[in-house]
């Protein structure tokens, strides 16, 4: 059976209230399994059931190892210790058949950003294509699985994977790891962070459908509340290993934080004194700013004043953070120098063959340096200090590419604050990242503005902005709402931007 034939339910399973811990059989089974890279022991002895039909969550913090089991899972690394059984075949290794139907969607993508869509689906899935005319075959499978998936996804097979936006190389990225004739498990690392909501729960149903089917499907988020809504069972990650397996039914989100070792931290109120913007000197301005995707938006930010940019995904945000890092327009003024936090850290912010320690200081040399000479000691007690300051797993020697996600942000970040930059434009920074880590950078991002540091941050998490001075609301590229105070808050953020609005301009 060819990969375009792949048949799907055409009925969602219950809601995961109604629905009952699975008594199959697991598909994969890990026992004692270990995992060492160099002097770090990603895996300590991990002992995990995926089974038949069911939705396993998977949470923990940055650096637990959840990213390193999938690889083994998946059969992509081979463990130093213990056995992974998949479908009855005991210890089996890494590539044999049995792992052709444990498919993996990556939370970077895998895909090669030079081919068309349709090119990426012959790589991964030309096992179960056929040799001739596969470009056919291939366009019309991924076509009718993107549409199943993400309906209006906005993606042609001949697209090529860097033309792409985040999100949509995000939805190829998932439909490629579904589309093989065989698939007995479907593993999912924080697929929902670079989507939007509507696409996220075009997903969930998707995922409902196929789990309904027998396929099991094995989550990873930090996005606790979004495990807990569709997962049937959770297991918690920590220091390598699975230190607890609990259903989701009747489990709470300050339950799986317990679990976690973490605690949920409210938003810390900014100091009276940093709500008077307009008492601030302004450090950055767009006026009226038109074109590329905006239409008369205006934006002030003081300095010293944290202001956040809020609303659905892609309503402009992007843009005014494009505007205020390359100023080159009359409608935009900005005073002092800029950092900048790529939301696309792997195209434009991570220096994969570099370490950690030169990703980090490489914005900061100059400010470190005397005279125009680099002083290696200071650079190393910079170093030293980001790396202590958010706990960056495999320390400064490190690839950058032997660390998680989470800690390549968190590596991006630092970057960012060591710099001397006046202005700080954060997009999306904290996706992948665990929410202990969020509450220290929450905290670094008020220390910093307290110090007189202006930050302009948008985030793809509405509670995130009660962290802010001040948020302005796009919708459509234009700003709809300012808010400041206690008028910030994720019910109104979600209000202001699906409410129908007869005016072009702010509401205030």
């Amino acid at each position: 059976m060819h990969v375009d034939n792949l048949p799907v339910g055409s009925h969602a399973a219950p809601p995961q209230g109604d629905r009952k811990p699975s008594v199959a059989p697991p598909v994969v089974t890990a026992r004692r399994v270990t995992r060492t890279y160099g002097r770090t022991r990603a895996l300590t002895g991990v002992d995990l059931d995926v089974r038949a039909g069911e939705v396993l969550g998977l949470v923990g913090h940055n650096g637990a190892g959840k990213s390193t089991l999938m690889r083994v899972l998946a059969g992509l690394e081979a463990c130093d210790e213990g056995t992974v059984t998949v479908a009855g075949h005991k210890d089996v290794t890494p590539g044999a058949d049995p792992f052709r139907a444990v498919r993996m969607a990556y939370q970077e993508t895998s895909l090669c950003p030079d081919l068309t869509v349709a090119e990426n689906i012959w790589v991964s899935s030309r096992h179960c294509l056929p040799r001739l005319r596969w470009r056919q075959a291939a366009s019309t499978a991924v076509a009718r699985r993107l549409d199943e998936m993400f309906p209006g996804h906005g993606v042609a097979p001949r697209d090529r994977v860097e033309d792409l936006s985040l999100a949509q190389r995000q939805m190829v990225e998932i439909a490629r790891a579904s589309l093989v004739d065989r698939l007995d498990l479907l593993i999912l690392d924080e697929p929902t962070e670079s989507l939007g909501p509507d696409a996220a729960r075009s997903l969930y149903a998707y995922v409902r459908r196929v789990t309904a089917q027998g396929t099991a499907v094995l989550l990873i988020s930090h996005r606790i509340r979004e495990v807990l809504s569709v997962a049937d069972r959770v297991a918690v990650m920590r220091d390598g290993a699975v230190v607890a397996e609990r259903p989701a039914a009747g489990l709470g989100e300050r339950d799986v934080l317990a679990l976690m070792g973490a605690e949920v931290v409210e938003p810390t109120a900014a100091p009276a004194s940093a709500r008077a913007a307009g008492e601030r000197p302004v450090v950055a301005e767009l006026r009226d700013a038109t074109g590329q995707g905006l239409h008369d938006v205006s934006i002030t930010v003081g300095r010293g004043e944290v202001v956040g940019l809020a609303g659905l995904a892609g309503q402009g945000q992007q843009q005014v953070l494009e505007r205020l890092w390359r100023p080159v327009r009359r409608d935009t003024t900005v005073q002092g120098t800029r950092a900048y936090v790529p939301g696309d850290r792997q195209r434009s912010g991570v220096l994969p063959l570099w370490s950690v320690a030169e990703n980090l200081i490489v914005t900061a040399m100059r400010g470190l340096a005397r005279f125009g000479v680099r002083r290696s000691d200071a650079e190393e007690a910079a170093v030293r200090e980001w790396v202590d300051r958010l706990a960056i797993r495999g320390g400064a020697d490190a690839g950058m590419t032997e660390l998680s996600g989470g800690n390549q942000q968190k590596v991006i970040v630092a970057r960012a604050f060591a710099s001397t930059a006046d202005l700080v434009l954060l997009d999306d920074p904290f996706r992948g990242v665990d929410v202990h880590t969020k509450t220290d950078l929450y905290t670094l991002i008020r220390q910093e503005a307290a110090g007189g540091r202006s930050v302009v941050w948008y985030s793809s998490e509405n509670a995130e902005m009660a962290h802010c001075d001040r948020v302005y609301v796009l919708r459509a590229g234009r700003v709809v709402a300012e808010l400041t105070g206690a008028e910030i808050s994720e019910e109104r953020i979600i209000a202001v931007s699906f409410a129908e609005s007869e005016s072009t301009g702010a509401q205030r």
